[in-house]
């Protein structure tokens, strides 16, 4: 028969409590001393065992604790201490799902638990079940009606749910009862304005502005306060007193685009209503008079106008950019290049003020001469204007002569070195990068765009210990260092060098420490479900949790997830080839190393830090074997799954998918890539390769059911009809590398070589970009063409980039 706690003699209970609070004081070793005299004498006292194995968990012994904690519940099952320990190491764990099983265990045993309801209550929040939150957090308020962070809690929690009058209701509540402690001003303030926030997505608009006026003398907040109050007075339809509202805004910052677009909405304008655009106009510059100094109403008549009210527009604004030593002027006008008349327009414009300048020194409606920084700033812009339209020539030549009007100026060594990348010389890129940053070392921006020109030359040891000036000298371990510093793009850039270079291990290595940056952001919210009601930065945790739920839509991500996925791909194609990848050991340097890579007596080397013994997982596994041992269609296929669920618009997941499941023969999910992809995008260049490939794995796949194959069959023929794989590869060099590359799975080698040859023809001139042809190279030469095949190819992507060495 099972123990319980209270069931221990007095002398074991008090040394179980006193585990308890060691864990709480995180003195793992000390309870686990504890836990160890309880059980020489109960050996089989499920809860002790339970807690001894939540101590082994925390202490890396994990397998060990897990299987401690099991045998504590298969002893007690209808014991809460047991569930609750279970649930913790799993939530510590990440592993929410089965934690909030645990919990719920644990409230069958013990439903008045206030500890546990809190932690289920995040947990459920954590997981978006808010129904489920709205339960626990309503009876930890009817437990403890006093608790302020409860009544908040609840308010947070209907609010997610959309249920924003009993989100209201609660907080109404709340203010009404005697809390205990009370609120500071500042969460005074802020519970207002959340308040208040509640009202207006209520919809009711008029209620809000009352309440907005009722609570002023409590808002420390004031800029808060007054975007509300304009928004609301928006919204209620009071335009006057809304233009009124927005009118202040804009004189505390008249940079504001929303403050610009709601002031242009009370005016009954629209600004992206081509009908409006005149009056658009016409209010613009009204404001242009009142807040002179501002940018951004610079700026906007260039988004709005045509013509010459388009030409007077852009030439004010450039001739105060090219007076001020503007260096940004290109980068903001960039938007305007998607419409090639004004891209066409701006190019000329800045062209004339050059030949004004050469000629006169002074610009043509001036009496006097222009600094001659004028003609450095007409150059650099040029040259991007050129590098943009692709005439890599014309801009090198344009951003030579800025550089010896002032050798000295750092930004025109940078529009160099881009200009030399987008012309295919990346080494060229990676030295003029070096000069640039040897001016002003000290300037962290100038070393994150060098670490990036190196690693695109392949340069991962050298830019590695150049990102060691980011690092302080005395950081216990530099290189875990550079993984906590979650430099997403380093991790990718690192990632595809060595893609680039073969080592597969290490590439999975840096995309999957990318990706956990992502998972990190996505777990740390965890502490904030409490710690932010209790605080009450109501709104900021509003935004928090609704930027959660879009995480992994970032670019960065979505980029490491698919390069993971393609790397196990490749790993499981070489296995199934039989040439199996091996894992490339790392070269290890006994020369110590120091921020500026000089060795020095007494210090440590980049792995072990100063003094540091610990092995720390960025170490356990430099060569990335782990990755390549693993199951690799089962961890591309997970990658994939996830990429479906969080970018199914982006049309290359689905692309991603249809490779992992064909090569796993689940052929109805290879139907469901290529229809999602063909919602999508119908025309996709990828689409006629992805059919042909599916039939051709129903004729000879013989495993697969016949019966099956009838409606696979049916179904391609009914959406697709009869479909060449080298559709569309006479005109386009997406569909050149889409069927190149289905060729190639095909294991027809020389087909594509012959398709892949053609693309520097002038025939695929729209729409073909070096990375294009960089993928040409690399496909044909995974081919097996021969040398001359690859030369002549060379020697003709010579012809259409010829400043390239990459060829």
């Amino acid at each position: 028969m099972s123990m319980t706690v209270t069931e221990l003699p007095h002398k074991e209970q008090a040394l179980f409590r006193s585990a308890l609070k060691l864990y709480e004081a995180s003195q793992y070793k000390k309870g686990l001393k504890v836990s160890d005299q309880i059980l020489k004498k109960f050996p089989d006292h499920g809860e002790t065992l339970s807690v001894k194995g939540m101590f082994l968990a925390h202490l890396e012994r994990k397998e060990e604790g897990y299987e401690l904690m099991e045998r504590g519940l298969k002893i007690n099952p209808q014991s809460s201490i047991s569930w609750h320990v279970y649930g913790l190491v799993c939530r510590s764990d990440k592993k929410y799902a089965q934690a909030i099983k645990c919990y719920e265990e644990a409230l069958k045993a013990d439903s008045e638990n206030m500890h546990i309801l809190r932690e289920v209550a995040s947990l459920y929040v954590q997981m978006r079940q808010y129904s489920k939150a709205v339960e626990c957090r309503e009876k930890l308020v009817a437990m403890n009606p006093f608790f302020p962070s409860f009544w908040l809690g609840l308010a947070t929690t209907h609010h997610m749910n959309g249920r924003y009058d009993l989100a209201i209701k609660v907080i109404s509540a709340h203010e009404s009862g005697n809390n205990q402690p009370p609120l500071d001003k500042y969460q005074i303030s802020e519970l207002s304005l959340y308040k208040n926030w509640l009202i207006e997505l209520n919809g009711d608009y008029q209620q809000a502005l009352d309440h907005l006026k009722e609570i002023r003398p409590q808002i420390v907040d004031i800029t808060g306060w007054k975007e509300k109050k304009a928004r609301l007075l928006l919204k209620a339809d009071r335009k006057e007193a809304a233009a009124t509202a927005f009118q202040d805004l804009l004189e505390r910052n008249s940079e504001n685009d929303d403050y610009i677009t709601g002031y242009m909405e009370c005016n009954g304008l629209d600004m992206k209503c081509d009908e409006d655009q005149d009056a658009v106009l016409e209010v613009i510059g009204t404001l242009q008079q009142q807040f002179p100094s501002s940018n951004r109403l610079r700026f906007l008549p260039l988004m709005y106008s045509t013509g010459d009210n388009f030409v007077v527009a852009a030439e004010s604004l450039a001739k105060y950019a090219l007076r001020k030593g503007i260096p940004s002027l290109f980068s903001s006008v960039r938007v305007l290049y998607a419409d090639k008349v004004k891209g066409a327009a701006l190019g000329t414009l800045i062209e004339s003020c050059a030949t004004q300048i050469r000629d006169t020194k002074r610009f043509s409606d001036s009496t006097d001469d222009e600094p001659a920084s004028v003609l450095l700033w007409c150059n650099y812009y040029l040259a991007q204007h050129y590098d943009y339209y692709g005439d890599h020539e014309r801009a090198l030549t344009l951003i030579e002569e800025a550089i010896r009007s002032s050798p000295k100026t750092i930004e025109p060594y940078m529009i160099k070195a881009r200009i030399l990348k987008h012309a295919g010389d990346f080494r060229g890129a990676r030295d003029t990068m070096d000069y640039a940053r040897q001016q002003d070392v000290g300037d962290r921006y100038l070393t994150t765009k060098f670490i990036k020109y190196m690693l695109r030359v392949n340069e991962v040891d050298e830019a590695e210990k150049t990102y060691l000036l980011f690092v302080n000298e005395d950081a216990p371990h530099k290189i875990q260092e550079i993984v906590n510093m979650q430099a997403t793009w380093y991790m990718n850039e690192r990632g595809h060098a060595f893609r680039r270079m073969g080592d597969i291990g290490r590439a999975l290595k840096h995309y999957h420490q990318a990706i956990g940056v992502f998972d990190t952001y996505q777990d740390d919210q965890y502490d904030f479900h409490q710690y932010s009601v209790r605080k009450v930065t109501l709104r900021s945790y509003i935004d928090i949790l609704q930027w959660e739920t879009t995480v992994y839509e970032n670019p960065a991500y979505q980029t490491a997830a698919r390069a993971a996925a393609e790397c196990y791909l490749e790993l499981a194609d070489r296995k199934a080839a039989g040439n199996a990848f091996v894992p490339i050991e790392v070269e290890k340097d006994d020369k110590p190393l120091t921020r500026n890579g000089s060795a020095q007596q007494g210090q440590h080397n980049l792995a072990a830090g100063v003094g540091e013994t610990k092995v720390y997982d960025v170490e356990k596994d430099p060569n990335g074997t782990k990755f390549v041992e693993s199951d690799n269609l089962a961890e591309a296929l997970k990658l994939a799954e996830h990429l479906e669920s969080v970018a199914a618009s982006n049309p290359d997941t689905h692309v991603l998918a249809f490779e992992v499941h064909l090569r796993m023969q689940k052929y109805f999910l290879v139907l469901k890539a290529i229809n999602a992809l063909k919602a999508i995008d119908a025309t996709h260049p990828a689409l006629p390769s992805m059919v042909v490939r599916l039939s051709q794995a129903l004729d000879t796949d013989e495993s697969f059911a016949a019966p099956l194959k009838v409606p696979l069959r049916a179904q391609l023929a009914k959406a697709f009809g009869a479909v060449d794989i080298t559709t569309g590869a006479d005109e386009s060099i997406d569909s050149v590398l889409a069927a190149a590359k289905s060729m190639l799975a095909m294991g027809d080698g020389d087909q594509a070589a012959a398709l892949l040859v053609q693309t520097p023809e002038a025939k695929y001139v729209e729409g073909r970009t070096l990375l294009k042809l960089l993928e040409v190279k690399r496909l044909l030469a995974k081919s097996g063409a021969d040398e001359s095949t690859q030369a002549a190819f060379g020697a003709a992507a010579k012809t259409v980039f010829p400043l390239a060495t990459c060829f």
